[in-house]
């Protein structure tokens, strides 16, 4: 299996390197899709490792599967948090995710993410993204939520800004699905994230947005806010 991974790497390598030498349109467009996965290949079987150790820390279980060709590996985690289930999950081809799922009281939702050269376009139609007040939050990243209030009052609680920062998301999103009556908060981090250390951050990160949900939650119930 490890020989047929090497394979597969070595395989998407050589079709990069040929795609550097394509010039026509159709076979620029015929070797795109190779192209941006010969950039971003990562072996996540090789870091497993430390998988196992976060397995071990919280008391998780950890899952690693292949595709039925063994091309794609993905490592799965579950991690149980005051009756919230954590799940970490990461593949050869896409990035670190965790998702969340949450019974809230209302019908709450937001985009959190990492602004570009796109919110000069969303300022010029209008669009404008919630403000924390923290300014190097807010330079960094556009929030998109009808409830910008509770948006706000969440990130400010429990120093949620300030790991959110600390551990460079590419986004934060939280959702809720109608067919399930449930909310989804879904984390989208790097592919570079192989430390011990840097892993422990980020589900401390979303334990902090746990409680803070939690606390929240019992304020909306009993109409504090």
């Amino acid at each position: 299996m490890l020989q047929r991974r090497a394979e597969v790497a070595t395989i998407k390598r050589i079709k990069h390197d040929y795609k550097t030498l394509e010039m026509s349109s159709e076979k620029t467009n015929t070797f795109t899709e190779i192209y941006i996965k010969g950039q971003t290949y990562k072996d996540v079987l090789s870091r497993r490792d430390v998988w196992e150790e976060l397995a071990r820390i919280y008391k998780g279980s950890l899952k690693a599967s292949t595709t039925v060709s063994g091309d794609v590996a993905t490592l799965t985690l579950e991690i149980q948090y005051k009756n919230h289930k954590l799940v970490l999950k990461e593949t050869d081809t896409k990035p670190l995710k965790v998702e969340v799922f949450f019974n809230l009281t209302m019908k709450y939702e937001f985009n959190i993410y990492l602004r570009d050269w796109t919110d000069k376009i969303s300022s010029f139609f209008g669009m404008k993204s919630t403000k924390t007040g923290e300014i190097e939050f807010d330079t960094k990243y556009g929030i998109q939520s009808k409830e910008s209030e509770l948006t706000v009052k969440l990130l400010n609680d429990n120093h949620i800004t300030e790991k959110i920062l600390g551990n460079d998301l590419y986004s934060l999103i939280l959702n809720y699905d109608e067919t399930i009556k449930t909310h989804k908060l879904l984390t989208v981090k790097d592919r570079n994230t192989t430390e011990i250390k840097a892993l422990t951050e980020l589900i401390d990160l979303e334990f902090r947005i746990i409680d803070s949900f939690i606390n929240m939650d019992k304020l909306i119930t009993e109409k504090i806010i």
